[in-house]
């Protein structure tokens, strides 16, 4: 499943809905967010079947300043939360237990206003508990080096974001390809690049899905690149997702021989491309995995054998039982 953000700098040219049309074939995104529309609702909605979507909802632009559009196929079932000139804020799915949030938003561009947004974030965080993603283009960075150019971006506003976003327990979902999303095309020491376009999720969204890819796709016709977000559902086996089923760790690990270093080689080779959220998660899994199979190499299974001694066994049985598993694996 794809979902494709662009901050489009208005659908009034044939350049750019020629643009976007060869984007949502490429990438056929089931959700489709733009930004700075520059268009009245009724006239966005006009491409709702030319680019091949079943649903759309549409906020109306200020003149020719703003307006948003979230466009879904037929069998992405979306519900609409809230909206504004900054937002629009939407369910996915039908069955409670499989439903994630999505926020799509354009971040104010007059930095004083900008805490409006952050604060309609807090209010989702406040009233949903489940996974959710948050992406667009937020129009602020995270770290200094999210911004080249010869004038410094204020720490605080960077500070502000950060804290918003942790209170909203949202992490960022990382990238491949181009670091910078806008760059306002001038030459020489003019030229400014910053990194305003990102995906945002919380633990349980990283839960719900298997895999979660941010790439920065280059667009010609804006001045922002698009976010594509490739999101595919996690399917469930016994025996390789420990953390799903409930992953237990065995205090008489530690005190094998081989313990530390079991550990440390998993998690180092454990890791595939950028360390993200979803990575971390990925690579807690094979951990898991790994823990379970080394245990039962070294110590057998601690189950199997307490069955063994009986339903009566008594605590100081068990314990007796445990310590000479352990001194089987020293001993290995």
């Amino acid at each position: 499943m794809n979902l494709l953000c662009w901050n489009c700098r208005g659908l009034g040219t044939d350049s750019t809905v020629g643009e976007l049309r060869r984007l949502v074939k490429r990438y056929r995104p089931s959700l489709l967010f733009l930004s700075e529309t520059k268009m009245r609702d009724t006239k966005v909605r006009k491409f709702m079947w030319s680019f091949g979507f079943s649903g759309c909802f549409a906020v109306s632009s200020d003149g020719r300043s703003g307006g948003l559009a979230l466009f879904w196929v037929h069998d992405c079932p979306v519900s609409l939360k809230h909206y504004n000139s900054n937002i629009i804020d939407v369910t996915i799915g039908s069955v409670p237990e499989h439903m994630w949030r999505a926020s799509f938003v354009y971040g104010e561009p007059k930095v004083g206003l900008r805490h409006d947004l952050w604060d309609f974030l807090r209010l989702v965080r406040t009233e949903w508990s489940g996974p959710w993603i948050c992406a667009g283009d937020f129009n602020e960075i995270l770290s200094r080096d999210e911004h080249l150019s010869r004038r410094e971006r204020g720490e605080q506003q960077i500070r502000l974001f950060r804290e918003y976003l942790e209170f909203c327990d949202l992490v960022d979902l990382g990238f491949l390809g181009s670091k910078f999303t806008w760059n306002n095309r001038q030459e020489g020491n003019d030229n400014v690049k910053v990194r305003l376009d990102r995906a945002l999720a919380n633990g349980k969204f990283n839960h719900l899905f298997d895999e979660c890819h941010v790439e920065n796709v280059i667009t010609s016709s804006s001045d922002h690149y698009a976010i594509l977000i490739s999101i595919n559902k996690k399917t469930w086996h016994s025996e390789n997702n420990y953390f799903k089923i409930g992953f237990k760790y065995e205090a008489m690990w530690a005190r094998a021989p081989d313990y530390n270093e079991v550990v440390e080689k998993n998690w180092n080779d454990g890791f595939e491309g950028a360390r993200n959220l979803h990575s971390i998660w990925t690579n807690l899994n094979k951990m898991a995995t790994s823990l379970k199979q080394w245990s039962k190499s070294t110590f057998g299974s601690i189950q199997k054998k307490i069955k063994k001694t009986g339903t009566t066994t008594s605590n100081a049985s068990i314990l007796k039982l445990c310590s000479s598993l352990l001194n089987r694996g020293e001993s290995d």
